[in-house]
């Protein structure tokens, strides 16, 4: 009993900050990301929520793809591909400007304060205001006891609410990417916005 009161306290005891980068350092330490993403993105002005499924893979220091039933993601270094089934076609874009669902973690001094935090013993739930001219303006992040990336929850430039919820979690390498840029069907269209 005096060992969990003991344990307890140190837990508890935790500034927000400190356990916040505690989290950060587990993700930017990791070799890789893997994540099995919900995301649910509701609609103030359509009121509806969209559900999506997202397969995300990362691999440090630059390399990352995103599979959905909608699109193919696909970034190396500062250039990012795009394959849209519902358009056919595939996007060569620049990185400036583009989030990952891990910046908000790993970087996360660079673009926010910690308003506040709650620590319950299950879950740790961190509320995150931009600093000037960040998007979002406001960021939850969520984490269990291991400290371990639950949920990331904001309102997008859209006004739309997004709730990401991390459904399983390797942090290791992938395998292996799809690099679907070397090969693009005939049927879709390439459009290079970097030139």
């Amino acid at each position: 009993m005096i060992v969990a009161l003991i344990l307890f306290a140190i837990f508890f005891g935790s500034s927000g900050e400190k356990l916040l980068s505690d989290v950060s350092e587990k993700y930017a330490s990791a070799k890789g990301i893997q994540w099995q993403i919900r995301s649910v993105v509701y609609s103030e002005i359509f009121e509806e929520a969209e559900t999506t499924y997202v397969e995300f893979a990362y691999a440090r220091p630059d390399t990352f793809s995103m599979i959905s039933d909608q699109e193919k993601i696909a970034g190396i270094g500062d250039t990012l591909w795009v394959m849209s089934f519902r358009h056919r076609q595939v996007q060569k874009k620049s990185m400036a400007g583009v989030q990952l669902p891990f910046d908000f973690i790993l970087n996360w001094k660079d673009s926010y304060d910690l308003e506040g935090y709650l620590n319950d013993g299950s879950k740790i739930i961190f509320d995150l205001i931009g600093k000037e001219d960040v998007i979002p303006e406001r960021l939850k992040i969520a984490a269990d006891r291991k400290l371990n990336i639950k949920e990331i929850s904001y309102t997008d430039s859209k006004g739309d609410d997004v709730i990401l919820t991390i459904m399983r979690e390797k942090l290791e390498r992938p395998g292996e990417f799809d690099f679907f840029f070397l090969h693009i069907p005939d049927d879709f269209d390439f459009i290079d916005v970097t030139e």
